[in-house]
Protein backbone atom coordinates (compact mmCIF):
# COMPACT_ATOMS: atom_id res chain seq x y z
CA UNK A 1 0.00 0.00 0.00
CA UNK A 2 2.61 2.45 0.63
CA UNK A 3 4.09 2.08 -2.24
CA UNK A 4 0.57 2.67 -4.52
CA UNK A 5 0.40 5.70 -2.12
CA UNK A 6 3.87 6.85 -3.19
CA UNK A 7 3.04 6.46 -6.56
CA UNK A 8 0.00 8.24 -6.54
CA UNK A 9 1.33 11.40 -4.41
CA UNK A 10 3.89 11.22 -7.15
CA UNK A 11 1.59 11.76 -10.47
CA UNK A 12 -0.45 14.17 -8.43
CA UNK A 13 2.39 16.48 -7.52
CA UNK A 14 2.61 18.26 -11.08
CA UNK A 15 0.51 20.90 -11.49
CA UNK A 16 -0.35 19.95 -15.46
CA UNK A 17 -1.41 16.47 -13.85
CA UNK A 18 -3.34 17.77 -11.44
CA UNK A 19 -4.97 20.14 -14.02
CA UNK A 20 -5.17 17.32 -16.31
CA UNK A 21 -7.53 15.07 -13.75
CA UNK A 22 -9.92 18.26 -13.22
CA UNK A 23 -10.84 18.05 -16.53
CA UNK A 24 -11.26 14.90 -16.61
CA UNK A 25 -13.17 14.95 -13.45
CA UNK A 26 -16.64 14.14 -14.45
CA UNK A 27 -16.36 13.62 -17.60
CA UNK A 28 -16.82 10.23 -19.40
CA UNK A 29 -13.69 9.96 -21.78
CA UNK A 30 -11.99 12.61 -23.60
CA UNK A 31 -9.58 12.93 -25.91
CA UNK A 32 -5.97 13.85 -25.64
CA UNK A 33 -6.83 16.92 -28.36
CA UNK A 34 -9.60 18.01 -25.85
CA UNK A 35 -7.28 17.91 -22.84
CA UNK A 36 -4.73 20.19 -24.30
CA UNK A 37 -6.75 22.65 -25.39
CA UNK A 38 -8.77 22.87 -21.89
CA UNK A 39 -5.01 23.32 -20.03
CA UNK A 40 -3.61 24.96 -22.34
CA UNK A 41 -0.67 22.93 -23.55
CA UNK A 42 0.89 21.23 -26.33
CA UNK A 43 -0.57 17.81 -27.08
CA UNK A 44 2.93 16.50 -26.63
CA UNK A 45 3.03 17.43 -22.77
CA UNK A 46 -0.41 16.67 -22.28
CA UNK A 47 1.21 13.05 -23.47
CA UNK A 48 3.81 12.66 -21.42
CA UNK A 49 1.73 13.54 -18.54
CA UNK A 50 -1.14 11.41 -19.28
CA UNK A 51 1.07 8.59 -19.37
CA UNK A 52 2.71 9.22 -15.86
CA UNK A 53 -1.43 9.38 -14.87
CA UNK A 54 -2.17 5.82 -16.24
CA UNK A 55 1.07 4.07 -15.19
CA UNK A 56 0.09 5.73 -11.57
CA UNK A 57 -3.30 3.91 -12.17
CA UNK A 58 -4.93 7.43 -12.13
CA UNK A 59 -6.27 7.34 -15.75
CA UNK A 60 -7.67 4.88 -17.99
CA UNK A 61 -7.29 5.01 -21.68
CA UNK A 62 -8.98 3.00 -24.51
CA UNK A 63 -8.34 3.82 -28.33
CA UNK A 64 -11.40 4.61 -30.06
CA UNK A 65 -10.61 4.71 -33.80
CA UNK A 66 -7.72 7.03 -34.42
CA UNK A 67 -8.24 8.56 -31.22
CA UNK A 68 -6.97 7.67 -27.75
CA UNK A 69 -9.72 8.33 -25.18
CA UNK A 70 -8.88 8.71 -21.72
CA UNK A 71 -11.21 8.80 -18.13
CA UNK A 72 -10.46 9.45 -14.30
CA UNK A 73 -10.19 6.01 -12.45
CA UNK A 74 -11.73 8.00 -9.26
CA UNK A 75 -11.21 4.31 -7.20
CA UNK A 76 -7.48 4.81 -7.64
CA UNK A 77 -7.74 8.12 -5.76
CA UNK A 78 -8.00 6.23 -2.75
CA UNK A 79 -4.62 5.92 -1.12
CA UNK A 80 -5.03 9.74 -1.03
CA UNK A 81 -8.46 9.90 1.24
CA UNK A 82 -6.68 6.65 3.15
CA UNK A 83 -3.56 9.16 4.13
CA UNK A 84 -5.85 12.76 4.53
CA UNK A 85 -9.00 11.60 6.65
CA UNK A 86 -6.99 10.75 9.65
CA UNK A 87 -5.48 14.61 9.13
CA UNK A 88 -8.83 15.66 8.77
CA UNK A 89 -10.17 14.26 11.61
CA UNK A 90 -7.54 15.47 13.92
CA UNK A 91 -8.02 18.74 12.99
CA UNK A 92 -11.35 18.76 13.72
CA UNK A 93 -10.97 17.11 16.78
CA UNK A 94 -8.27 20.17 18.11
CA UNK A 95 -10.66 22.48 16.16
Amino acid sequence: MLRQRSTVFDAIAHPVRRDLLEVLNGAHWVSITELADRIEVSRSTASRHLDILRRSGLVRARRVDQATMHRLRRDALEPVFEWIEPLVAEEALAG
